[in-house]
C-alpha cells in the first residue's frame, strides 16, 4: 500500500472541488418577483426582463433565478404593461428613484403626436448609413 506523502494536497483538491461547485447550486435557485401596477393591467401573460410574469389586475408575480432586480428589468415590464408602483424580488426591491427612473424610461419610449400614417402597398423608406457587418463602406470601388 502506498502512502499519500502529501495529505495537505489532497485536503485541498476536495476543498476546492467543494467550493467550485457551490456556486452552481446557488444560481439554480429559484426567486420569487413581485410587481405593482399602477394600473390594471389586460396582459394575463407577460415575458420581460428574462422573467415569465403573471399578471392579474394591479399585481405581477414571477419567478426565476437571480433574485437581483434592476431599472433595466423594471423598465422593460413596465414598457408591456405600464408603470409600476412597485418591482421587488425576495431579495432587495427598487427605491423611490429607482422605480422612477424605471416609469420615465416608460413614458420616454411612447411615441409622442399621432402615429405615422402607413402607406398601404409600400414598404417603409430605408436609407444606407455606411458600413454592414463583413460589408464594405458606401462609395467604394470593388
Amino acid at each position: 500500500m502506498r502512502r499519500v506523502k502529501r495529505p495537505h494536497l489532497l485536503l485541498s483538491l476536495i476543498l476546492c472541488s467543494a467550493f467550485a461547485a457551490a456556486p452552481v447550486r446557488a444560481q439554480d435557485r429559484r426567486y420569487a418577483y413581485e410587481a405593482e401596477l399602477a394600473a390594471t393591467t389586460k396582459q394575463a401573460a407577460v415575458y420581460a426582463g428574462g422573467i415569465d410574469w403573471s399578471c392579474s389586475g394591479t399585481r405581477c408575480t414571477a419567478e426565476a433565478r437571480g433574485g437581483a432586480v434592476s431599472v433595466r428589468g423594471c423598465s422593460e415590464l413596465a414598457r408591456a404593461v405600464g408603470p409600476l408602483r412597485g418591482y421587488a424580488s425576495e431579495l432587495r426591491q427598487l427605491g423611490e428613484k429607482e422605480l422612477a427612473e424605471c416609469n420615465q424610461a416608460t413614458t420616454a419610449a411612447a411615441p409622442k403626436g399621432p402615429a405615422p400614417k402607413a402607406v398601404a402597398g409600400r414598404a417603409p423608406e430605408l436609407t444606407y448609413t455606411g458600413v454592414w457587418p463583413g460589408g464594405r463602406e458606401a462609395g467604394a470601388k470593388q
